[in-house]
């Protein structure tokens, strides 16, 4: 434990050492999962997919998938509206969901809310 000086005076109150980082670290993580999922909801495009239990797609064929900057959500062919992905569809086991893609953009994005963060704390600085 630490001590952090109190701004109203001198009464002082502990504080664990580290804690603030952790905490920021933790902000990024959930901003950058936040992000994440709504990446999905920038635009659909064309993925390859193989559903061994389709007919006709046991070697590979053509599905809708999104998300940005790598597609996680793909259109599952027997369950979920043709020609959609969705996230929502998701937890209804209608799409399906890539999680190593999926784990790629959070930290995709929780890097550049971060590089964000420390530009814009530059900017400040400087113009002091």
């Amino acid at each position: 434990m630490g001590w952090d000086a109190d701004v109203d005076g001198p009464l002082r109150r502990p504080y664990a050492v580290g804690m603030k980082p952790a905490l920021n670290l933790c902000l990024y993580c959930v901003a950058g999962t936040m992000l994440t999922l709504l990446s999905t909801f920038v635009g659909e495009r064309s993925a390859s997919a193989v559903y061994p239990d389709i007919m006709g797609c046991e070697s590979g064929c053509a599905v809708v998938a999104t998300s940005w900057p790598l597609t996680f959500v793909r259109d599952y062919l027997g369950m979920s509206v043709v020609h959609t992905a969705d996230i929502m569809e998701v937890w209804f086991a209608a799409d399906r969901f890539d999680w190593p893609p999926f784990l790629i953009n959070a930290v995709f994005w929780s890097l550049a809310l971060l590089a964000a963060h420390a530009g814009l704390r530059r900017l400040q600085a400087a113009q002091r």
